[in-house]
């Protein structure tokens, strides 16, 4: 029998159409999610009757010491067979500069947007994969909410530029402590973590407020029910970005 994650990214991926064949696939690599979600994805290619080119990309931003980050993606890209490229940039300094007027977690990730999105274009790939999981979406939820003044979450696919691009998470429908324990037993690299602001964000912040909500109402199953109540959305539902049958 196969382990759940692999049908929680099956499900995702068939029900919203994420992969067709010839898909020229871009996977931002960054940590532990993003390389589970790489490893399915290969996965996924090899086993299953469709073809698409998939390369992993990480746009590295400039913190001190990444050079064995950048390491330990190369390497294990290589273990899959999956060509690696790394993208270097000077995002730190921009995000942490002391003039800096945006919040350095929105800065950065602006800006490593951007650099994939250029690659992606440079070099004719159609779709960019992200490892942004069931926990992501739900706090990204809270976040824009409290913090954006607008009620948005991620959608399991995206449409960017009126379709030049689409950006997929096959992990949507998997939860992240599962990603956390599946790596662990498939003995994947441990990734360090290098940003200044790791465990000190406002996604962070959201975290620990639905942990609290839960352990003082454990009859309620808060993160499935904003989760689900995603369906209810009527600006963005979740269910309805399903990728269409043919870019043409």
């Amino acid at each position: 029998m196969r382990p759940s994650i692999y049908k929680q990214f099956e499900k995702s991926v068939l029900q919203y159409r994420m992969i067709q064949e010839e898909d020229r696939i871009i996977a931002g690599l960054s940590g532990t999610d993003s390389l589970v979600m790489l490893r399915l994805l290969a996965d996924h290619l090899k086993y299953r009757k469709v073809s698409f080119d998939l390369q992993a990309v990480h746009v590295d931003v400039g913190f001190p010491n990444s050079d064995r980050l950048i390491a330990l993606l190369e390497s294990f890209c290589h273990s899959i067979d999956i060509p690696f490229h790394h993208i270097p940039t000077r995002i730190y300094e921009t995000a942490f500069h002391p003039k800096a007027k945006k919040n350095p977690c929105f800065i950065c990730s602006l800006y490593r947007r951007r650099k994939l999105y250029q690659y992606a274009h440079d070099h004719n790939f159609n779709l960019i994969a992200y490892g942004h999981h069931k926990d992501d979406i739900i706090e990204t939820l809270l976040l824009n909410i409290l913090y954006g003044r607008k009620i948005e979450a991620m959608s399991p696919v995206q449409s960017i530029f009126k379709g030049t691009f689409f950006i997929i998470r096959p992990m949507a429908y998997t939860d992240e402590a599962a990603i956390k324990a599946w790596a662990k037993k498939q003995n994947m690299p441990s990734m360090p973590h290098y940003c200044p602001m790791d465990g000190q964000s406002r996604r962070e912040k959201v975290k620990v407020f639905i942990r609290s909500l839960q352990e003082n109402e454990p009859n309620a199953n808060i993160r499935e029910n904003i989760f689900k109540s995603l369906d209810q959305i009527h600006l963005r539902p979740i269910r309805q970005s399903i990728r269409p049958e043919s870019l043409d």
